[in-house]
C-alpha cells in the first residue's frame, strides 16, 4: 500500500511541475499585454502595479501556483524533500516546450542541450 501512496505523491509533484510551468506561460502572456518594464520607476508605477494585479492572465497564473502549493504540501507528507525538490527542475523542460508551442518562442540548440542535462539529472534522482 505504501508504494501506492508514493506513486500518488509523485503524481502530485508532476502536477505541480505542469501547473507551475503553465502558470509561467500564462504570466508571460499577461506581461506581454502590459508595457515593458525598463526601470525601477516603471516597476514602482501604481498604474503598472494595478495593470498587473487586474490582468486576467496574471490572476490565472496565481491560481495555478496556489493549486500547486497545496498539492506540493500534500506530496511532502509522503516523499523526502531531497527527492521532490530536484524534480521541480522538470519545469524547465515543460516551460521550454510550452514556450515553443504556445508562445512561438525559438529555443536554441544549447538550451535544448541544457534541458537534456536537466532531464538526465531527474532520471538519476528518480532511480535513487
Amino acid at each position: 500500500m505504501k508504494g501506492g501512496y508514493t506513486m500518488f505523491a509523485i503524481v502530485l509533484v508532476l502536477i505541480c511541475v505542469f501547473a507551475g510551468a503553465f502558470g509561467q506561460i500564462i504570466w508571460k502572456q499577461g506581461m506581454s499585454s502590459i508595457n515593458k518594464i525598463n526601470s525601477v520607476d516603471d516597476l514602482m508605477s501604481a498604474k503598472l502595479i494595478l495593470s498587473i494585479l487586474t490582468n486576467k492572465y496574471i490572476i490565472i497564473g496565481i491560481v495555478l501556483y496556489g493549486l500547486s502549493v497545496v498539492l506540493w504540501l500534500a506530496a511532502m507528507s509522503t516523499l523526502d524533500v531531497s527527492f521532490m525538490y530536484p524534480l521541480l527542475s522538470l519545469a524547465y523542460v515543460v516551460v521550454a516546450f510550452f514556450a515553443v508551442v504556445f508562445l512561438g518562442e525559438v529555443v536554441t540548440a544549447p538550451r535544448w542541450i541544457g534541458i537534456a542535462l536537466v532531464m538526465i539529472g531527474c532520471i538519476l534522482i528518480m532511480r535513487s
